[in-house]
């Protein structure tokens, strides 16, 4: 049963990666394409010099987009069955399977989405000073260990029989 449900959550997950880099392609791109030319205006008008590009806009913004969001869903959605899974088999029969998945489903994104984006929003290109890109990604993700590890234990703590 949780070999079926890991394949389903994998399945669940790239469809929902599919979906969302067509609307990222759709709505997110333009803008950042923007950003990043605001941003190169900005350097000429300064007289800096133009950064070599690792990886060309064209591909980050088609194939780049659409594979690393299938990978990200696919991933996200196998944990994610794993944990319904793990979850499930815990609470008994007389729940339905619903009512797991939308509290697990409410939990995972209150913990590793809105409680992170809270404190440290996302800054787009031309937002911020390049030379704080390392310490603000090491404060996100040490804030979304604190936020996952803190809902982990409150949901340990809630499980443990009184007495």
């Amino acid at each position: 049963m949780v070999r079926i449900l890991l394949v389903r959550g994998m399945l669940v997950g790239i469809l929902a990666g599919l979906l969302s880099s067509g609307f990222a392609w759709l709505f997110g791109e333009p803008q950042v394409d923007h950003a990043i030319a605001f941003e190169e205006h900005m350097r000429q008008l300064a007289g800096g010099v133009p950064e070599p590009e690792l990886v060309s806009r064209a591909v980050q913004s088609t194939i780049g987009l659409l594979v690393g969001i299938v990978i990200y869903g696919c991933a996200c959605g196998g944990i994610f069955a794993l944990v319904f899974a793990y979850a499930h088999g815990r609470l008994g029969r007389w729940w339905s399977p619903r009512t797991p998945a939308v509290v697990l489903a409410t939990a995972a994104f209150v913990a590793l989405v809105l409680v992170p984006q809270i404190k440290y929003p996302a800054n787009p290109p031309a937002a911020s000073t390049p030379d704080t890109i390392g310490l603000r990604t090491a404060v996100y993700f040490a804030m979304l260990a604190l936020s996952a590890c803190h809902a982990e234990i409150g949901t340990a703590s809630r499980s443990k029989p009184a007495g």
